[in-house]
């Protein structure tokens, strides 16, 4: 919640740009088997895209099977002492940690330490929620299971933001959070949560009663032999990492909080270790690291049913489907998972039928589109040497930008679109004026016009003239679909489904909601690198819009709907939206941070 739009892959090529970089040179042709050819591009193509986007260092590593084909260092890990980037550099992994976090579960369920259809109140047994959802607050409880967790359907927050870089013991966190209102009903769709995994990591050390990091070593790094990686919050005691960089500048070593959910260092070379014992069926140089059948859980799609979610397949821990992203190949089963944040990028790739695996990491913020379409080339590269035919002819292109047959929606049509819409980007408001539907989204506004399939897409005009490229917004198609009694904006990128939003109607707005109109501090924290310092609640057509700050950086829009007169919930579905704001005597709560209020309407308002 509250969060910035930096880094958020839909859109993020808008809302960094008008417009994308340019593309890399094209791959020559790959015979069956001349993987020697796939690395002499990749050596050319490299270096001169890192220098384009700024990126300091990056590190590659290709997986064939239980064959490391490849892994190189490109550019620089420290800028200051001038180290390279070597196949060992650490980089930090970010959620790319929460595949760990999940296989280490695993581990503990083959043991019967954990189980997985088991309330993960039995092992955290001070932990418990509260629910709207439940008119038996102890089903509630008995509704948070390891599976769920994992699968990121607990219906828990995204995220708590309250002391998230302090390095308290992760065993604190159950007690610390418990109490928390969900913000889905579990079971009921994906909604990404790191504080998922921050419980999952402290249900491990429980049950083992060894801290994290001890455990993820005994049990899973060394048996994998990754020798450089490690579950710390910070790389102070890293050897070989990289400094992480935003567009070039220093960035501070950020504490990591979570470390079950975000805190591994780890360089492509080890996870490619990690990726060849899953290929080996959880063997590792013939040891026995992971059951078959805790594979196959991993493996198997956990969110069936689930219509919120569409086309976007859950396993425990891994991205079942590309969710959105550039499919390698039609019909080529693709498993993956990315990690951003703290001016680093990475992104693992595997094909799971093929034994095929990329694996990238970067120590810059810049290099998140560089990092997605590398790994997508790299794997069509090498599938074309495993098989000796091209993977893609014209279903691979992008879809095309073409103006001819774009139509302004009908009235009626406009009619039926406009509105305001939660997403986790922000409140995404489309009007219907002057003949045309328009749309708005964090500060830019574009026109949107009916293609020939039907379907939405965005445009802008610059000077009277169209621009044909809007970044990722521009190639999406929208349109809004009611699914289960709620208008969905959906869009449909590279022929798959997936949620943006939620049409929100305005509510009954009741006096004491409408007294929280103003502007709020943080209260009582001294926490290095807050990521929230105060908030605003403001009056919009009728909607409560409530915006973070992070001191002079105002942060997302999202539209506060009121549940009674003690509590509100940020409208929507999908990460960050549900979470839940309270009323206080003399301000506002949310997230574990407390707020005070500095500034009210001169006049109040009356209804």
């Amino acid at each position: 919640m509250f969060r910035t739009l930096r880094g958020i892959p839909l859109l993020s090529c808008l809302l960094g740009s008008i417009g994308c970089h340019g593309q890399p040179p094209a791959p020559p042709p790959i015979q069956k088997g001349d993987y020697s050819a796939i690395i002499r591009y990749l050596q050319t193509r490299i270096p001169p895209e890192m220098a384009r986007e700024n990126v300091a260092g990056l590190s590659i590593a290709l997986v064939n099977g239980q064959e490391l084909i490849w892994a190189r260092g490109f550019g620089i890990a420290d800028k200051a002492k001038g180290l390279p980037v070597t196949p060992n550099t650490a980089f930090r992994a970010g959620a790319i940690s929460k595949l760990f976090t999940a296989t280490a579960a695993l581990q503990l369920v083959e043991q019967q330490r954990l189980g997985l259809d088991a309330p993960i109140q039995q092992t955290l047994r001070e932990f418990y929620v509260r629910s709207r959802f439940h008119s038996d607050q102890a089903d509630a409880d008995r509704a948070i299971t390891l599976r769920r967790l994992l699968s990121h359907q607990s219906g828990l927050p995204s995220e708590h933001l309250r002391d998230l870089r302090n390095s308290f013991a992760m065993s604190q966190m159950p007690m610390r959070v418990s109490g928390v209102w969900l913000s889905s009903p579990p079971g009921s769709q994906v909604a990404y949560s790191n504080l998922g995994y921050a419980l999952v990591g402290a249900a491990v050390e429980r049950s083992t009663g060894k801290d994290f990091e001890t455990q993820l070593q005994n049990g899973l790094l060394k048996p994998l032999q990754m020798n450089q990686s490690s579950f710390i919050g910070t790389g102070a005691q890293a050897g070989f990492r990289a400094l992480g960089y935003e567009d070039g500048t220093l960035s501070p070593d950020a504490q990591v909080r979570d470390l079950a959910a975000a805190g591994l260092w780890t360089s492509p070379k080890d996870l490619s270790h990690y990726v060849q014992m899953l290929f080996a069926r959880g063997l590792y140089k013939d040891s026995r690291v992971l059951g078959n059948a805790s594979i196959e859980q991993m493996f198997t799609q956990q969110n069936t049913g689930n219509a919120l979610d569409f086309d976007c397949q859950m396993g425990l821990g891994w991205f079942l489907a590309p969710c959105g992203d550039e499919p390698v190949g039609p019909g080529v089963r693709t498993y993956q998972h990315s990690g951003g944040g703290d001016d680093f990028a990475a992104q693992v790739t595997v094909l799971p039928d093929q034994q095929l695996a990329v694996i990238i990491m970067a120590n810059d913020s810049n290099a998140e589109d560089m990092v997605v379409s590398l790994s997508t080339d790299a794997l069509r590269l090498m599938l074309q040497a495993q098989t000796g035919h091209a993977v893609c002819a014209d279903d691979c292109q992008a879809p095309s930008h073409g103006l001819k047959l774009r139509q302004v929606p009908a009235a009626v049509d406009r009619k039926r679109l406009a509105g305001f819409y939660a997403t986790a980007w922000g409140v995404f408001r489309i009007k219907d004026g002057d003949q045309r539907l328009s749309g708005e989204l964090a500060g830019y506004d574009f026109e949107l016009l009916r293609d020939d399939d039907g379907w939405l897409r965005a445009q802008k005009k610059v000077l009277g003239f169209w621009l044909k490229d809007l970044g990722e917004l521009g190639r999406v198609q929208l349109d809004v679909v009611t699914v289960q009694g709620r208008q969905m904006l959906t869009a449909r990128s590279h022929g798959q489904r997936i949620a943006v939003g939620e049409r929100i109607d305005p509510p009954p707005l009741p006096l004491a909601w409408a007294d929280t109109i103003g502007t709020y501090q943080v209260l009582n924290t001294h926490e290095p690198d807050a990521p929230l310092s105060g908030i605003s609640v403001r009056l919009e057509e009728g909607f409560l819009v409530i915006r973070g700050q992070l001191y002079d950086e105002p942060l997302t829009d999202y539209i506060l709907l009121p549940v009674d007169n003690a509590h509100a919930v940020l409208a929507g579905i999908g990460y960050g939206l549900g979470h839940t704001v309270s009323r206080q005597i003399n301000g506002l709560s949310a997230s574990g941070y407390s707020f005070k209020r500095t500034q009210s309407p001169h006049k109040p308002l009356s209804f």
